[in-house]
């Protein structure tokens, strides 16, 4: 299971920050299969989000398993990207997804 050392330094983060959506993360909580990210909006109808960062295994064509992560809104799943763990390590670049989830189109 991938480890995000540091959760503490995503709390208060801004989310789309240059739109009036704009988000800040509440928290993120670590389970024993995935993460939790919650976010909060004052300017939305649904003022909290729930994210999952979901660890999946999946084999490839010459039969080899390797690890991918899923992350996606937990009110609409299909609002998803795939991502590797460098993308997960790098805060700007797991914001930059964070915000890809939020501005897909259904």
């Amino acid at each position: 299971m991938l480890t995000i050392e540091n959760r503490h330094k995503l709390i208060s983060e801004k989310v789309l920050r240059n739109t009036m959506d704009g988000y800040s993360i509440e928290g993120v909580y670590e389970y024993p299969d995935h993460y939790q990210i919650h976010i909060r909006s004052e300017h939305k109808t649904i003022i909290d989000e729930c994210l999952i960062l979901q660890r999946n295994k999946v084999k490839n064509m010459t039969n080899e398993t390797y690890t991918r992560y899923t992350l996606y809104n937990s009110n609409e799943p299909q609002r998803r990207v795939n991502l590797t763990i460098p993308q997960i390590k790098w805060k700007e670049m797991f914001i930059h997804n964070i915000e890809r989830i939020l501005k897909m189109n259904n």
